[in-house]
């Protein structure tokens, strides 16, 4: 056989074994794309193919590893192994395979993250596929990257990003499931930004999209909006309207999230138009479709309903039950959204921090080609200048701490008293007037604390004014190891402090200042190296006895203190009518007519 044979024969050979690896490969393909397209519809069929498709995985090419690694998250995802689905979608988002198939594992996770509330993460996968996006050319991915947007952001509490994306995808539609869920999530941003009113044209938009695709539980979703607006306008019999006529098919779809919205909007309408009966039964109905929904509003609301009821028809126990629930359920709903506001505000600052670690890459390396030349002609100008540059670093450095250093110094001096560590009276003041308008928004009630140490002068003539300081220091102690969470406790001058109690009525809140009574009067006064007695006189006054007015509040429990000092001290005395006209009698030397001080302070 000639060598000229030879060589046709191997090239015969090399060029159907490499066809035949092409046919291997392009099967390979096809047979992902198919499970791909069968994965929702055909999860029984898709699992097999996937084990099919396992025992070739020596045959695998890169992206095609790539692709059998998403969809085999995909199927531990169907499974409930989030762990293992997880794993799987982050290797392919790192990986360098294809950017629509980065783009689709980054959408995973977000997805993944924002059903576990795990916002960190999921802004940074979120950021990764915003990058991505402008490299997507399918329309279908790059409506569901801005559609995952929207939905994260809305969910996240940052309205205006969710407006923003939501009406970008809305800007390239104008019919379908896509078109109707834009509509939803744009009239969603403007309801919680306050940029919504029932009369909207947008309003009626958004409710036409979403019944031609019929979106039953998106259209409810913009009737909610509605009605909330009737309610905020004080309209509940037109919010009771709009919202019983999408109550059966809501119910219907047995969607928890909006049906308990549903019944806690009813139950707030009901409860405004004094049909008790029908608010109680819906606000019941509200938080058994909350038991498996962690941190809600109607869960609030329903209970908050409940509890206010209960009062009314004065069934006290029921009502303390309820008042708890409600607490709870408040308390965790607030600490949800400042989670979400720090999340946010994290990757805020990492993503500036990620910006100025590039642009300070870039400028090292301007410097490095700079020092390349200039170490061709003068090598010890060159190293002079490096030495420049690294003092000139120390310095920056030095002058960044000392800056931050007299920044944090001069917030503390400027918020906080110098003495005890608490706020001082005019933080105070900023913190409670918020804490006011928020529980005046949120029809909360809030109380107010004052109390002065009893016969303090004596102690600081008597011992001297270092263990004046030792009194104030240590009473601050043991009542701020005492406060709630949210309650904002000062020192508003002198032996005076002040604690100011959102969400919390003033018998809940008497009870709490015999509480710190209590704790002061057991003070031990051998540390300070002298014995003598601590006590303190308390006035407590709320909402409902002195308005939201701040300054009034502080007057009334001042005037209640007042009392408490003059009828023997080391007591708590509630608010009430009689005691201002007591101060001014008091004050002007008159008696009473008729009438003793314990009769006069009684609330």
């Amino acid at each position: 056989m000639s060598s000229l044979k030879i060589v046709w024969i191997l090239i015969i050979t090399f060029v159907f074994i490499s066809a035949s690896r092409a046919d291997e490969n392009s099967d390979i393909t096809n047979l992902l794309q198919t499970a791909d397209n069968i994965r929702s519809s055909n999860p029984k069929d898709f699992n097999i193919m996937l084990e099919d498709l396992e025992d070739r995985h020596d045959e695998f090419s890169t992206e095609q590893l790539h692709y059998f690694n998403y969809l085999n998250a995909y199927r531990f995802a169907f499974q409930g192994k989030f762990e293992d689905s997880l794993e799987l979608w982050k290797q392919v988002s790192l990986a360098k395979s294809s950017p629509l198939l980065s783009f689709r594992a980054n959408l995973s996770l977000v997805n993944i993250y924002a059903i576990s509330k795990n916002w960190a993460d999921g802004l940074t996968h979120l950021a990764i596929n915003l990058d991505i996006l402008p490299q997507i050319t399918e329309p279908e991915f790059q409506e569901l990257g801005l559609l995952i947007a929207a939905m994260f952001y809305n969910q996240l509490g940052q309205y205006e990003l969710g407006l923003k994306y939501a009406n970008r995808l809305g800007s390239q539609l104008s019919q379908g499931r896509n078109y109707c869920l834009a509509k939803q999530l744009a009239l969603e941003s403007q309801f919680k930004l306050g940029q919504l009113s029932e009369d909207s044209a947008q309003i009626a938009q958004g409710l036409q999209a979403c019944q031609q695709s019929n979106e039953v539980v998106m259209e409810s979703a913009i009737y909610s909006y509605l009605a909330e607006l009737y309610l905020d306008n004080n309209q509940p019999l037109q919010a009771i309207a709009t919202l019983e006529k999408q109550l059966v098919a809501i119910e219907q779809t047995k969607y928890a999230p909006i049906l308990a919205q549903y019944y806690a909007l009813l139950a707030d309408s009901y409860f405004q138009t004094q049909s008790y009966s029908l608010a109680s039964d819906f606000a019941s109905k509200a938080t058994s479709q909350t038991q498996n929904i962690a941190n809600s509003k109607p869960e609030v609301t329903a209970y908050n309903i409940l509890f206010q009821i209960a009062e009314s028809r004065g069934e006290h126990q029921q009502a303390l039950a309820y008042h708890r629930e409600y607490a709870a359920a408040d308390k965790a709903y607030l600490d949800e959204v400042k989670t979400k506001h720090l999340a946010f505000q994290l990757a805020q600052h990492q993503a500036t921090e990620q910006k100025n670690q590039i642009k300070l890459l870039d400028d090292q390396n301007r410097l490095l080609r700079l020092e390349q030349k200039l170490s061709r002609s003068e090598t010890e100008n060159n190293r002079l200048f490096i030495s420049l540059l690294f003092v000139s670093i120390l310095l920056l450095v030095g002058m960044v701490y000392k800056s931050r250093t007299t920044q944090k110094r001069l917030k503390l001096l400027a918020e906080y008293d110098a003495l005890t560590k608490v706020h001082n009276r005019g933080h105070f003041t900023q913190l409670a007037l918020s804490a006011i308008d928020y529980c005046s928004k949120n029809k909360q009630v809030a109380s107010c604390i004052l109390f002065d140490l009893d016969k303090f002068k004596s102690i600081n003539d008597t011992y001297g004014h270092a263990t004046g300081d030792w009194v104030l220091k240590q009473v601050a102690n043991v009542c701020q190891s005492q406060c709630r969470k949210n309650d904002l406790f000062a020192r508003l001058g002198g032996e005076e402090f002040c604690i100011f109690l959102p969400s919390c009525d003033v018998a809940t809140a008497a009870q709490l200042a015999e509480e710190y009574r209590k704790l002061i009067a057991t003070i031990d006064s051998k540390d300070s190296g002298f014995e003598f007695a601590i006590s303190a006189s308390f006035g407590v006054t709320d909402f409902s006895l002195s308005g939201t007015n701040l300054d009034k509040m502080v007057a009334d429990s001042d005037h209640a203190m007042y009392v408490s000092k003059k009828t023997g001290r080391n007591r708590v005395t509630i608010f009430s009518d009689g005691i201002a006209e007591f101060k001014r009698n008091k004050q002007a030397n008159s008696a009473i007519s008729n009438q003793t001080p314990e009769a006069a302070i009684q609330s």
